[in-house]
């Protein structure tokens, strides 16, 4: 079934290449979100099976798969609104690069195999370098330039961390599979498993948004539509993760898991901390939550630091931290409509504009300062509850995370209650993004107070 839907989604991206109306342009575009809805109905009946020897269909797999459905739609609605001033070269290209994003982050989803994983990853680069460059401006460009540059080294480093991985299996008769690998780490050389682990980790890093590589994606949403960029700090944040926690399980089983965790403790330690530095003196929206995405990858990565024991919350934490992330910046790309910016400095008043779009960015507030009945409470409780006998770091942990919840709700109070900086702003409120926007936040609160036997199940399975 895999290279139907490969087959169908290329053809769809084909004929959206030479369409010349905005509205078959949608069309085609609404076609492929079904075949995506129908491919995760295929998934789920199909579990624990696998196709053509690298694909297979996990419960890893299908949760982040459902995820970036769900948010694929919601993106989709907002870009329809989000794209009234450009023209059909620009429209076409944003929708093909959205397409090929969404087959390379399902691919990536569902491979059981390093390399084919690898190669994904790397195709994700050019789909993302075509919406930063959308604007077509002189800094939308340098982002693009600089987004590919960094991330064809960062996956070249992933690449050398792969080849240490082929060594391990060079005397063993395995294959690249992580079914393979996992047979072959328990005997293999430590020396080996220690420079592919970091070496993955760093490479990946650039796609999951946290230190060392995280700043291109910081400039990447900078520039990038709005739409999309709830899209990248999402979709894209969660393949890195995939990527990531799918070799972390292999390490976790071997002679090198103190030291992986001993990494990825430091790894996530040091982007909270960058996370807060910046987010105290950002001053641009877009930015501000892009920091907040490198803090939440921070967490998550103190979680896994926790060992087996953490996993089932990171992966929670992730899923938890697509739904509310995307409705941040989808309610970010109707504020910089009405704004005609995304600057705080040009930001103000939003309560007397729109009360229902203001609610929105309260409980997006909440949701992402881990307020109960916020989701990613259930985490970031885990987390600290693990470090509360370690003084000095939790000390610090808590330092950071005060300051960081600090300055988001005084910059989001800003946009709410602060002094309107222009006069006779036009506003249309679209009934349809304030559904979703609600629908999501909705999926999000509820799933922090009660978490289905069913969803849990699945979490857990991902971490045998």
């Amino acid at each position: 079934m895999i290279p139907v839907y490969f087959i169908i989604a290329v053809v769809i991206g084909g004929l959206i290449f030479r369409t010349t109306k905005r509205e078959r342009i949608f069309t085609l575009t609404f076609m492929f979100l079904l075949l995506q809805a129908l491919f995760l109905l295929y998934t789920a009946l199909k579990k624990d099976t696998s196709e053509l020897g690298i694909f297979g269909y996990d419960s890893l797999g299908i949760l982040f798969f459902g995820v970036l459905v769900l948010i694929s739609i919601a993106v989709f609605c907002h870009s329809k609104r989000y794209l009234d001033n450009e023209n059909i070269t620009q429209i076409r290209l944003y929708n093909i690069a959205f397409i090929s994003l969404c087959i390379s982050i399902t691919g990536t989803y569902f491979s059981n195999n390093v390399t084919a994983t690898w190669v994904l990853i790397e195709a994700t680069t050019l789909g993302s370098a075509l919406l930063i460059y959308h604007r077509r401006t002189e800094r939308a460009l340098e982002a693009a330039w600089k987004y590919v540059f960094v991330c064809s080294i960062g996956v070249l480093i992933a690449y050398l961390g792969i080849l240490f991985l082929s060594i391990i299996l060079k005397n063993q008769h395995g294959n690249m599979s992580f079914a393979g690998l996992a047979e072959a780490v328990s005997t293999s050389n430590p020396l080996y498993l220690k420079l592919a682990f970091v070496l993955v980790l760093t490479g990946y890093s650039c796609k999951m948004e946290f230190f060392p590589l995280y700043p291109i994606g910081i400039d990447a949403n900078h520039v990038t539509p709005a739409p999309m960029s709830a899209f990248l700090s999402t979709a894209m944040v969660n393949m890195g993760f995939v990527s990531i926690f799918r070799i972390y399980k292999l390490v976790e089983n071997s002679s090198v898991a103190g030291w992986s965790q001993n990494v990825m403790f430091v790894a996530g330690f040091i982007s909270l901390l960058v996370s807060t530095v910046y987010i105290m003196q950002v001053r641009h929206c877009k930015r501000l939550f892009a920091y907040s995405t490198v803090e939440n990858m921070g967490i998550v990565l103190l979680i896994l630091s926790t060992g087996k024991a953490g996993m089932a919350y990171a992966v929670f934490h992730v899923l938890m931290h697509s739904l509310i992330k995307s409705t941040v910046f989808l309610r970010l790309s109707v504020i910089g409509k009405t704004f005609k910016s995304y600057k705080l400095e040009n930001m103000g008043g939003y309560w007397q504009i729109s009360k229902e779009g203001s609610l929105v960015l309260i409980l997006c507030l909440l949701g992402l300062t881990a307020i109960p009945p916020s989701a990613l409470f259930v985490s970031e409780m885990y987390v600290f509850s693990i470090l509360s006998k370690q003084i000095i770091t939790m000390s610090l942990l808590v330092l950071m995370v005060c300051v960081i919840l600090y300055f988001l709700c005084y910059k989001f109070l800003k946009i709410i209650y602060g002094k309107t900086p222009k006069k006779n702003l036009s506003f249309t409120e679209d009934k349809l993004s304030l559904i979703i926007q609600f629908s999501l936040l909705g999926i999000f609160f509820f799933l922090g107070i009660y978490q289905p036997q069913w969803l849990m199940n699945m979490i857990y399975e991902c971490v045998r």
